[in-house]
């Protein structure tokens, strides 16, 4: 998600607060939350009159640091400037608040990277009324002295009024006396989006904008990139020596587009010169009035912006029709078989054409009911009834589709849906068997042991839920929350929470057997040969698992809250200051490598080499002395995503969106698999198979040998509803995982 001053709305609620939100920011009383990024939290806000914003807190950490609180009150000052009708513009901040915050104007929009991804590309009058929308936009923000610097489809949000530009959190000031935003030597920007002038280091100016609006316009007229696909470096070389490939784009569009993309920042047009273009395009003196105030969006997409647009913020459960209530919870006792989920009714599909894309927005009976609120008995909800029939959708109930929930005061209390086909019809990949919701986010990753799946939660609990039907077995409540992945060994599950405690509990009762005080941990345990390693905000531990007592602590300047890997005797751990290998008897450090960066990936070993993801890509170090390879890094940026290893080859998500696979030893890229949003999700690699979430709400599986995908989940609309960090887990045919949005699925693969 991008940690924009925007903030994309959900499409059918939100997230609560949870008990660690604020119940208050400045004078803006938050009623949910809307998102999570790199500098912090953003909220949905409302103002002493009611009026909506978006309030986005910064982080702790990042607020007691000087020099960030100085760049930032920086942003904020030149973020303020900016007044357009098609921005986002900032309302109300206080840099030097505790915490530091601002607040923007709520956009309940679509973003157009979704759209694009999800319907295709746009006709030309659709696009060419984007342009002179977001044409608008840029001369307001280059009007108010700023460039934006990271203009993208995941940056620009869709209204039924015309489109919004976000995200000026990397913008830097014009003034001549103004500092810029940005660290010494870091390169800010998209692969694909970037102009030649901020890929080789020369001066940025308002003109490199342009050239980004003109990749936006490409991507948004032909569905990819004008630079094509491929790893970051080869999609900025491109940008910078090559001709883009225009030849798919309509011709008005194509001519609007070369202008834009000159390598030569002057030989592109201003933004009034474009504004002048547009206006002439048969819509009028004003460019963007008539452009924009009837149907300037294509239909699938309208229909989407309709549907958040009008969207509930706490949906209230319907009625169904009683004749549907064919198979209930008292029909089939807890311990009845797992059943696939098929999508609700839709227009009717082939026979033997592979399983449709679920349609976003259709979320479960338990979705639109609290987690612990029951639901009357008498009265289970049909999957249809959830959400109101959008315009143009078939609403009429084919008999084959027909699909009931098990619901009932228990189940619905319980949190989870099992869904099952009337016919008896086998199962098909991508198909949701069942969904446990929690109510608040999940981050963890799910351990599956013994027909029982554990995963914990922000709402400070530890599940144990069946693996056949996502009924509860136990829930452990922790002092906080629960962000750290459970290992589960010898009928134990070892998890980390955020009030300071790894915490022994037994796997059949829920029970504690013993807990260890650690400093914060989001980090994931690892249990190897009787000895529990986890690091936390203070460092690594190691820990007695039968007993609970401490064998050793390795202080670290930084937080740990990466996963280690413990392989013939050395522990290897990320950290916020580098990569270092310890002892695992002792805790001795053994070395110490890439000292300079920033890890929030786990690393993975394999052959002697250790792997991890960092912001210049993929990086492989000797694992006996942490020497660096010099093939490395491969791929493109990485965030939180950890290196999966496989036959040979390095997979690893990327922050650009796209799923990375290089040659183990050459780093030689050997696949590589687009999403629209960035990819933190750790891949699971199964039969060929590759299965990895995406910040874009979708989760993919993908053949390894052809690339080509084999099948899509959609999570909905909401702008929680996506799979990372937790990342799959695959065993006996089925794929678990949580979302954002506080949900664990269980699909068939």
């Amino acid at each position: 998600m991008a940690d924009g001053m925007g903030a994309r709305p959900g499409a059918d609620g939100f997230a609560a607060p949870a008990d660690v939100d604020p119940p208050r920011v400045g004078r803006y009383r938050i009623v949910a939350r809307l998102g999570e990024g790199g500098m912090g939290r953003v909220y949905l806000g409302r103002s002493p009159s009611g009026r909506a914003v978006a309030v986005k807190v910064v982080r702790p950490d990042l607020a007691q640091d000087p020099d960030f609180r100085r760049r930032f009150a920086r942003e904020v000052g030149a973020a303020r400037k900016v007044n357009g009708f098609f921005t986002a513009g900032v309302v109300e901040a206080d840099p030097e608040g505790s915490p530091a915050w601002l607040a923007t104007a709520y956009v309940p929009g679509v973003s157009l990277g979704e759209a694009v991804v999800r319907h295709g590309a746009w006709p030309e009058d659709a696009v060419l009324a984007l342009a002179a929308g977001l044409a608008e936009a840029l001369e307001a923000i280059h009007g108010a002295g700023v460039i934006h610097r990271d203009l993208k489809p995941s940056n620009v949000l869709l209204a039924a009024d015309g489109p919004r530009v976000i995200d000026f959190g990397i913008s830097a000031a014009t003034d001549s006396g103004a500092s810029r935003l940005t660290q010494p030597g870091m390169l800010i920007g998209t692969p694909g989006f970037m102009s030649p002038e901020q890929l080789t280091g020369k001066p940025v100016g308002p003109a490199s904008d342009v050239f980004a609006l003109g990749g936006v316009l490409a991507f948004t007229a032909a569905g990819r990139s004008a630079f094509g696909t491929g790893a970051a470096e080869a999609l900025n070389f491109r940008a910078v020596y090559e001709e883009p490939d225009l030849d798919a784009l309509p011709a008005r569009v194509r001519a609007l587009v070369a202008d834009c993309l000159a390598k030569d920042p002057g030989e592109r047009p201003t933004v009034g010169a474009l504004l002048d273009r547009l206006a002439e395009e048969r819509w009028g003196q004003d460019a963007h009035q008539d452009a924009h105030e009837v149907g300037w969006l294509p239909g699938p997409v309208a229909a989407d912006v309709r549907a958040r647009a009008t969207a509930p913020q706490a949906p209230v459960p319907a009625t169904p029709d009683p004749r549907l209530l064919l198979w209930s919870s008292r029909a089939a006792g807890p311990t009845g078989p797992a059943a696939p989920h098929v999508e609700p009714p839709r227009q009717s599909t082939a026979p033997d054409a592979p399983a449709p894309h679920p349609p976003r927005g259709h979320e479960h009976p338990q979705d639109a009911t609290a987690p612990g609120h029951p639901q009357d008995a008498a009265a289970p909800r049909h999957p249809q009834d959830t959400t109101a029939p959008r315009p143009g959708r078939q609403t009429g109930l084919s008999r084959r589709r027909l699909l009931l929930g098990l619901a009932g005061a228990g189940v619905a209390g319980a949190g989870y849906t099992t869904w099952r086909l009337l016919d008896g019809t086998e199962r098909r990949p991508g198909q949701r068997l069942w969904t446990f919701s929690t109510g608040k986010t999940v981050n963890s990753t799910p351990a599956v042991a013994g027909g029982v799946v554990y995963i914990g939660s922000d709402d400070r609990r530890l599940y144990a839920l069946d693996a056949a039907t996502g009924k509860k077995r136990w829930a452990f409540e922790t002092g906080d929350r629960v962000q750290s992945s459970p290992a589960v060994v010898d009928g134990v599950v070892y998890v980390g929470s955020g009030d300071g405690l790894l915490y022994a509990v037994d796997a059949v009762t829920g029970k504690r057997r013993w807990q260890y005080p650690a400093g914060a941990i989001h980090s994931a345990p690892v249990v190897v040969d009787g000895i529990v390693y986890t690091g936390s905000a203070d460092g690594l531990h190691a820990v007695d698992a039968a007993t609970g007592e401490k064998r050793w602590t390795a202080l670290t300047p930084s937080y740990v809250d990466t996963m280690p890997a413990v392989v013939d005797g050395v522990v290897y751990v990320g950290s916020g200051d580098g990569l270092r290998a310890v002892d695992a008897a002792t805790g001795t450090e053994r070395w110490s490598a890439l000292t300079d960066h920033t890890f929030s990936s786990s690393p993975a070993v394999a052959k002697g080499r250790v792997y991890i993801g960092g912001i210049d890509g993929l990086y492989c170090v000797n694992a006996s002395d942490g020497m660096e390879y010099d093939d490395f890094p491969g791929g493109g940026p990485v965030g939180s995503s950890s290196p999966t290893v496989a036959d040979g080859v390095v997979y690893v998500g990327g922050d650009s969106g796209d799923l990375y696979g290089v040659d183990a030893v050459t780093a030689k890229q050997r696949l590589k698999f687009p999403t629209a949003d960035s990819v933190d999700s750790q891949p699971a690699v199964v039969d060929g198979v590759l299965y990895f979430g995406s910040d874009d709400g979708n989760l993919y599986a993908v053949d390894v040998e052809t690339t080509e995908q084999r099948w899509r989940f959609s999570a909905g609309d909401s702008i929680d509803s996506f799979f990372t960090p937790s990342s799959p887990v695959v065993t006996d045919g089925v794929l678990y995982i949580g979302d954002y949005a506080g949900k664990v699925y269980a699909i068939a693969v």
